[in-house]
């Protein structure tokens, strides 16, 4: 009896490090779907001055009075295009809200072309995102408003009200929901950062 009992714990022992990896990664995929202003993200969003695709200057400030979705992506990002149909939904629903703006962040990039890259495939797909690009920080990397945010990987999306202050985060891409329940949880967002006004 004293032998099974201590060759169960043994066993238990081992698999430890197993329970606790999942038990670990079932918090971060619920934590990287949206996490709510009242806790951690009820923050002054970071500022910003970035050139858009025609070369026009954009800040944070541009959008005050606004209800902002920032989306950071890459082009060799591919749950960012992955998403990006999703995305797309989004942005035509609210495309005459003049209380709602999108602005897509291309961050990360690693070729020396990118910018005509990025106009390339939003061009391909007809994607109507208003996109800047993230500038480089001190490292030489494109990432400077990236890192300012503090965020793990993209997709990220920061859903930022009039004041400028982050109420929701959205991390990642969950491949199993459709287009359309991915577009639902955007718009969800952002009937809730419109109703904190």
């Amino acid at each position: 009896m004293t032998f099974s009992r201590h060759k169960t714990t043994r066993e238990l022992m081992k698999r430890l490090p197993l329970f606790l990896s999942l038990f670990l990664l079932a918090l971060s995929l619920k934590a990287s779907v949206a996490k709510p202003a009242d806790t951690a993200l009820n923050q002054p969003a970071p500022d910003f001055k970035l050139k858009d695709i025609n070369g026009k200057t954009v800040s944070l400030a541009d959008f005050k009075g606004k209800t902002l979705v920032i989306d950071f992506w890459a082009t060799w990002c591919e749950p960012c295009r992955n998403s990006f149909p999703a995305v797309k939904m989004a942005v035509e629903k609210y495309k005459n809200d003049p209380d709602v703006k999108f602005l897509f962040i291309d961050t990360r990039e690693t070729d020396a072309n990118y910018q005509s890259l990025v106009k390339k495939f939003l061009a391909d797909n007809q994607y109507p995102f208003y996109t800047v690009f993230d500038e480089k920080s001190d490292d030489g990397k494109m990432n400077a408003t990236f890192k300012k945010y503090v965020m793990p990987g993209i997709p990220t999306k920061y859903f930022i009200d009039g004041n400028g202050v982050i109420r929701y985060q959205s991390i990642g891409y969950v491949p199993d929901l459709t287009k359309e329940q991915t577009a639902a949880d955007i718009e969800d967002l952002i009937e809730k950062v419109k109703a904190k006004k």
